[in-house]
């Protein structure tokens, strides 16, 4: 059975919201909007191993009345110099920029088939990094339901230098530092590709520490929470392989819609921290 054909199972009603609760101080970084804060006590659909990985066992709910507003981004452009790995020996090579993309366009897909509300911060491939245009697209970008938004940034990673590392591959998430309400959301999409992806090195989430001039630009400067998903090591040539194949990729897709549908029908209040966090120095 495919993952379209698992999304489109029968439609429930989502539990009713509780009342808002208040949030630490340390959120003040996310300058979140209150209306964030209604979780629902009904727990999402778990997920259990399959051959060779992990997809839902039962199918993922459509969501009835939408949550957020998710905007999608697809870090990285055609344009952008480097982000590409050493050609492999039969001369192909990966490029971020078209797995962003590749990974953003069957996350959509799944989110329309489950009445999840999105953007896609970047359609256009003819862009270089885009910093700034695509933090200012978010910001200013509304919702026809007025939900409040979330960031998710999706890449691949490189080791120091895009040559290639053997050994440095795994999986890692990002949050804006001193953020609890990131450090849930970034330990929800860690949970699922962990589990989509078994043997995959976990990595962790992540912050850079607080006041370093490292953080992430779209991190640092998004008006919402945001994470962002580091799904693999192009500078690894095993993992730069499996990160070609259409099977990893919907994997990576399939964990992404599952932290996202999870988000959707619980929040983020009662996702457990995820258990290897680390805060990065200067």
């Amino acid at each position: 059975m495919t993952l379209r054909s698992l999304y489109r199972a029968g439609l429930r009603r989502s539990a009713p919201r509780r009342s808002e609760t208040p949030q630490d101080a340390a959120d003040l970084g996310d300058t979140t909007p209150a209306s964030l804060r209604q979780p629902v006590p009904e727990a999402a659909p778990r997920s259990r191993s399959l051959a060779g990985g992990s997809l839902p066992a039962e199918p993922l709910r459509p969501v009835v009345t939408p949550r957020y507003l998710w905007c999608l981004d697809n870090g990285h452009g055609r344009l952008q110099p480097g982000k590409r790995s050493p050609l492999l020996p039969d001369g192909s090579q990966f490029e971020e920029w078209s797995f962003n993309r590749d990974i953003v366009q069957r996350i959509a897909a799944q989110l329309d088939l489950l009445g999840i509300q999105y953007c896609r911060v970047v359609p256009e491939d003819h862009v270089d990094d885009f910093l700034r245009e695509r933090v200012d697209r978010a910001n200013q970008k509304t919702s026809e339901l007025s939900l409040p938004k979330i960031y998710v940034s999706v890449h691949a990673n490189a080791a120091a230098s895009n040559d290639w590392n053997p050994g440095v591959r795994g999986i890692e998430v990002w949050h804006f530092p001193g953020s609890s309400i990131g450090m849930r959301l970034a330990s929800a999409f860690q949970a699922e590709l962990m589990r989509a992806l078994p043997g995959w090195k976990d990595r962790g989430i992540k912050s850079h520490a607080i006041g370093s001039k490292r953080i992430f630009y779209v991190l640092r400067n998004t008006q919402m929470p945001a994470v962002l998903t580091e799904n693999g090591f192009y500078t690894d040539p095993d993992e730069t392989r499996l990160l070609m194949t259409s099977e990893i990729r919907e994997r990576i897709a399939a964990a992404h819609v599952a932290a996202i549908c999870r988000i959707e029908h619980e929040d983020y209040d009662g996702i457990p921290f995820w258990p290897l966090s680390m805060t990065v120095g200067e």
